[in-house]
């Protein structure tokens, strides 16, 4: 590498350390607030921090305890769901989830689960984003290393010994890197969205013909999203329920 390019390398890792540090300030001006009871003014600086790029558990999770405060239940659950897909397993997240969805209109008894899905969605949710990805690097690490061991092997059981250790860690994050592409790839996974209209009327087809109506959902339902048709999406409820809505009545999870 130039000096040119060194030098360049160094100007933008100070770069991003200020723009880390000042987005850190403006999340904690945002607890303050929270704290304080401004919940619209703690919404309006997560967003900041968000927007910058610098998105976490924390603060999906701090936005909906905002407004989760504020009676949005829509924006409340939405932010709680994707605090859940960057730290599943998180009890605090799980907790005020479980509460916010029990506040809402619709009472809907999710259908039983195949147990194969239900493995794989725990496989895939078992460590959160950020372990994820440092535990598939220290895999990839290791792996390297009973390469290096492998090579450099000098006898039959430093030759054992390499070749074991290769193995066990070339699997492991053969493991861990398919469910990191699986979770930022959202392979695998169904479109999930969350209704922010406080009523929606669901249709039998995509129409705005009120005779079809079949039944109607509420704010802070969580629906999964089968497919689209222009302005419209057809959607399917836990309990199996399918149905069109206008696609503007909610927002990807």
């Amino acid at each position: 590498m130039s000096v040119r390019g060194a030098l360049l390398l160094v100007a933008l890792s100070a770069l991003a350390s200020v723009r880390a540090a000042a987005q850190e300030e403006i999340f904690q001006n945002g607890n303050r607030l929270y704290q304080e009871g401004r919940y619209e003014e703690a919404v309006e600086a997560w967003q900041r921090v968000r927007e910058a790029g610098f998105t976490s558990a924390a603060v999906h999770f701090n936005l909906g305890n905002a407004y989760f405060k504020l009676g949005r239940l829509g924006p409340a659950i939405l932010e709680y769901e994707r605090a859940g897909r960057i730290a599943p397993g998180d009890e605090d997240v799980a907790a005020n989830l479980r509460l916010a969805r029990s506040v809402t209109a619709d009472d809907i008894e999710p259908l039983p689960r195949f147990w194969l899905l239900a493995a794989w969605d725990w496989w895939v949710d078992l460590l959160p984003l950020g372990a994820l990805g440092w535990a598939t690097a220290a895999s990839w690490l290791l792996a390297g290393g009973g390469l290096v061991m492998l090579i450099l092997a000098r006898g039959p059981g430093s030759r054992r010994t390499g070749a074991v250790a290769l193995t066990t860690a070339a699997g492991t994050t053969l493991l861990l890197g398919l469910n990191l592409a699986v979770r930022e790839l959202g392979l695998g996974r169904p479109e999930e969205a969350v209704v922010m209209a406080v009523e929606v009327g669901v249709k039998s087809a995509p129409t705005e013909d009120p005779n079809l109506t079949i039944f109607n959902i509420h704010e802070g339902t969580v629906v999964q999203v089968e497919r689209h048709s222009d302005a419209w999406a057809e959607i399917k409820l836990e309990d199996g329920r399918v149905g069109w809505v206008p696609a503007t009545v909610f927002e990807a999870i």
